[in-house]
């Protein structure tokens, strides 16, 4: 009895074969390129590097200790960098002391506020002359102080420039 072997190529060998057949083939045409296509023992151009002839050209170098700063640090380390000096320091600066507000008694005080709709009047007192006081309202004018303006905390009053807020109640 005769054994017939068959082959059976799958698909995957059958393109893992063609694919090692195109690298070879490839790689074949690579080589003749990189070789250049010489024939052996062709000649190739010859390249010299430019050395110096003369003892001129020797004598006008530096001595290798001029440069031991630079032997000394590595090529493209950050203490390579040229030294730079910090900048100086600001001056130091002179604090500047505002001037204490100037503390001017009007002689007058708030003894109440009245505020109904659009209509605003204050009571003013005076700290001299027995404590007499009068309703005023925003534009009048009390121990020729002029009110220009009232609202629920205190009142405000003007006289050659200067300005002072009259409080109804103390801050806390």
């Amino acid at each position: 009895m005769r054994s017939i072997v068959r082959w059976r190529v799958t698909p995957l060998a059958g393109v893992l074969a063609l694919l090692v057949g195109l690298d070879l083939l490839f790689g074949a045409w690579l080589a003749t390129l990189v070789g250049g296509g010489e024939a052996p023992g062709a000649r190739r151009a010859a390249w010299e590097a430019p050395v110096v002839r003369t003892m001129a050209g020797v004598a006008e170098r530096q001595p290798l200790q001029t440069y031991a700063e630079i032997l000394a640090h590595p090529v493209f380390q950050k203490s390579r960098e040229p030294f730079v000096p910090p900048p100086p320091p600001p001056p130091p600066s002179t604090p500047v002391i505002a001037p204490p507000p100037v503390v001017v008694d009007a002689g007058v005080l708030v003894g109440g506020v009245m505020i109904n709709g659009g209509t605003s009047k204050a009571y003013l007192l005076s700290k001299v002359g027995g404590g007499a006081g009068s309703w005023v309202t925003e534009n009048e004018t009390f121990q020729g102080w002029r009110v220009t303006s009232i609202d629920a905390s205190g009142v405000r009053i003007e006289q050659a420039g200067r300005a002072i807020e009259l409080q109804l109640y103390p801050r806390n």
